[in-house]
């Protein structure tokens, strides 16, 4: 099973951005699943978001388990795979343009930054702990 989780991993890396969750979707409906297996995967990416949801106000990693959620949906949901390679584009993008800008700030403004980061994080973090401690 972990081989199978290998390859099928190793071919969605190889898919070019913007086709990655669709090409997914077609090589799941080539195999014959039965209802029961399609919809324990769809119920499991519903649950994983839920989880990753709830993470948001928590601290964890929310974001890592909302995306593994979306795309075990993506793989029964057309719709959804589009949705996932339409803001992969996007984000691609974004990331592109704020390291491009990141790399014209001064030493002195990216520590001062990542110092806020550091201190708006760990006033998250205690903020949550005495939130989930009263």
């Amino acid at each position: 099973m972990l081989e199978t989780i290998k390859c099928s991993w190793q071919r969605f890396k190889t898919d070019p951005p913007g086709k990655r969750f669709q090409q997914q979707f077609k090589r799941r409906h080539e195999v014959a699943r039965t209802p029961l297996q399609k919809a324990l995967v769809l119920g499991g990416g519903v649950l994983l978001t839920a989880v990753g949801i709830l993470l948001f106000f928590l601290p964890g990693p929310g974001v890592l388990f909302v995306l593994l959620g979306a795309a075990l949906i993506a793989q029964q949901s057309l719709t959804v795979a589009r949705a996932l390679d339409w803001t992969e584009i996007r984000l691609r993008k974004l990331l592109a343009r704020s390291f491009g800008v990141w790399r014209h700030f001064s030493a002195a403004l990216k520590i001062f930054l990542v110092g806020l980061a550091v201190v708006g994080a760990v006033a998250v973090g205690f903020g949550a702990f005495k939130f989930l401690t009263a």
